[in-house]
């Protein structure tokens, strides 16, 4: 089943429910200064925001999550744990999944966690070789999930691949998930601000969402409060009035995640925590964040601030201003039509009204809050053990500054294909039109020279290229392997495919197997290197990130398999270490 399978149940959804006409949406910036009580409350008035800076958290709570891999490649499961700390507040989450190769949206929905509420599940490969994804929870979710594959349609992923290469591609990925509002604990109120004295003591929604005796009313087909979630998921709120009435408020955060990768036929697990993203006050403080929740219907997104998309997202494949091809000349219209279910993204204003400069400022506080200058992990290669290590980097805010422009192939090879010389393949949103690359994470190079776009000049020698299966390439300025004794090479590492001396990050997730061309530790396809020369047996190393003093946007981790050669028949011998990267900014 595809995304466009569930486009279609939630079209008959809304039948069901009596809606119809064409969705308008924004995001609702709240007036309120509160605090708000049971007995004192403006009825037509959200939390006004307090957040003015995005920053990713030491303590691994925030507003928005970032899993940097899943894998569902050579029989591994991802399994994930999305946790509401807030033990007052629920919570609404939009939860979404990226391709591994370019970010391209493989599949998203909405879940409606309770005051203390986990919500879990697992990615695995279907019979057909599709990513899908399974859960038992008793946490609501938008459409329902019980057990949904990725979509692999040509209208995200690409065109010019077979059905199987795009498979291939919904197997390997990153999540997002964004506190998107509060579902407020608050007794009902009508829409003058008054009590409502005859109604329910907690709005419908928070009713329907908090778990009586371990169960969600929501979780009940046909039930009431199932109809009060999907009616609350497709809505378009664009006033204050339609928030409170509808029992949501501001997004305070207050989520956490974790996951872990396990393969049970090889007994290894990996585990780690979600990077956690707060948008915090002047003070540093987790501050209260703008009302972004969007209807989760797959028609076309009709916004009512006046840059339309460009007042919601810094994606430039949706993206109408500010956004250039890789010869400078600037793109006149949106490249995808974006639709209801695209938003939000983590462009979309955490703070600030919505409008093409907020997304460009939220885009570029976002790749500043995750860039790092150098990267650092240990590796472990020791034969007797058979140690093997695979390094993943993940780049999830890449997408809101270069992304991969599929309609411009119309062939599979040469300069009509996914390559670098392809000038409408990559598509570059600029992101403060200064007079250097400043603030460009990602820049193309245009035969050696300088060239102006938006305003801005950009130097020769750009950082992007394009590989052989199309993603997306940045490279690092260097890097340096040691062994456990404190000695390091006189020659480099050499790096397949090719002969490359510098490490690639092909794609928005790259994975660097070390002397295995194999299925390595992970068994990844998507955008795989491999150390073929110039390293050692164990040791660690640092990977030079400055790229030009801007630093790259990156996440990952050191995944280290062993086997104990000592372990007898029937019991396991194989063990999994994953230690998070170490980092310079």
């Amino acid at each position: 089943m595809k995304k466009n399978v569930m486009a279609l149940s939630i079209a008959a959804m809304i039948g069901g429910l009596g809606f119809a006409g064409v969705a308008s949406a924004d995001v609702v910036v709240g007036t309120d200064a509160g605090p708000q009580t049971a007995t004192t409350y403006a009825g037509k008035i959200i939390a006004k925001p307090t957040a003015a800076a995005l920053a990713v958290t030491a303590g691994g709570v925030g507003h928005a999550l970032v899993v940097p891999y899943f894998n569902a490649q050579n029989g591994n499961m991802t399994v994930l744990h999305i946790t509401n700390t807030d033990q007052t507040n629920g919570k609404v989450a939009k939860v979404r999944f990226r391709s591994a190769s370019n970010s391209d949206d493989l599949l998203d929905f909405q879940v409606f966690l309770s005051p203390g509420d986990v919500w879990t599940a697992a990615v695995t490969a279907d019979a057909n070789g599709l990513a899908q994804i399974t859960t038992a929870d008793n946490t609501c979710t938008v459409p329902a999930l019980t057990t949904q594959s990725f979509n692999n349609s040509t209208s995200r992923l690409p065109g010019y691949l077979t059905e199987a290469q795009r498979t291939a591609l919904t197997r390997e990925g990153y999540v997002e998930v964004f506190n998107v509002a509060d579902i407020t604990a608050l007794k009902a109120f009508d829409t003058n601000g008054a009590l409502n004295a005859a109604g329910p003591n907690r709005s419908p929604l928070y009713t329907a969402t908090k778990h009586v005796s371990g169960v969600a009313p929501c979780s009940v087909a046909g039930s009431t409060a199932r109809s009060t979630l999907n009616a609350a998921a497709i809505a378009d709120y664009t006033t204050e009035a339609q928030v409170a009435a509808a029992g949501l408020d501001s997004p305070t955060g207050g989520l956490m995640g974790d996951w872990y990768i396990i393969n049970v036929p090889q007994t290894t697990v990996f585990s780690g925590a979600a990077t956690a993203i707060a948008a915090n006050t002047a003070g540093g403080v987790n501050g209260v964040a703008n009302f972004r929740h969007f209807a989760q219907l797959g028609n076309a997104l009709v916004t009512l601030n006046a840059n339309g998309a460009d007042g919601v997202t810094a994606d430039p494949l949706f993206r109408a201003l500010n956004v250039f091809d890789a010869t400078g000349a600037a793109v006149a219209a949106a490249t995808l039509p974006m639709l209801n279910y695209d938003a939000p993204d983590l462009s979309t204003p955490f703070f600030g009204a919505a409008n093409s400069a907020n997304t460009l400022a939220q885009a570029t506080s976002l790749l500043s809050a995750l860039a790092v200058k150098s990267v650092t992990n240990q590796y472990a290669l020791d034969a007797s053990i058979t140690a093997k290590t695979d390094w993943v980097f993940s780049m999830p805010a890449r997408r809101y500054n270069v992304a991969a422009n599929y309609a411009a192939v119309t062939g599979t090879s040469g300069a009509t294909g996914p390559t670098s010389s392809n000038a409408k393949y990559r598509l570059f949103t600029d992101l403060n039109a200064s007079a250097t690359q400043a603030g460009e994470w990602f820049y193309p190079a245009v035969n050696g020279a300088v060239y102006a776009t938006g305003g801005g000049t950009y130097k020769a020698g750009g950082n992007t290229t394009v590989d052989t299966n199309g993603n997306i390439c940045v490279y690092a300025d260097g890097q340096k392997f040691f062994d456990r004794e404190e000695t390091s090479a006189t020659a480099g590492p050499v790096f397949s495919p090719g002969t490359a001396s510098s490490v690639a990050f092909c794609g928005e997730v790259s994975v660097l197997a070390f002397s295995d061309t194999g299925n390595s530790v992970l068994g990844a396809s998507v955008a795989r290197s491999t150390i073929t020369s110039g390293i050692y047996t164990n040791g660690w190393g640092v990977i030079d990130t400055t790229n030009a003093a801007q630093g790259l946007p990156l996440l990952g981790n050191s995944f280290i398999k062993l086997t104990n050669p000592q372990a007898g028949v029937g019991v396991s011998g194989t063990y999994g270490i994953s230690w998070p990267h170490r980092y310079t900014k």
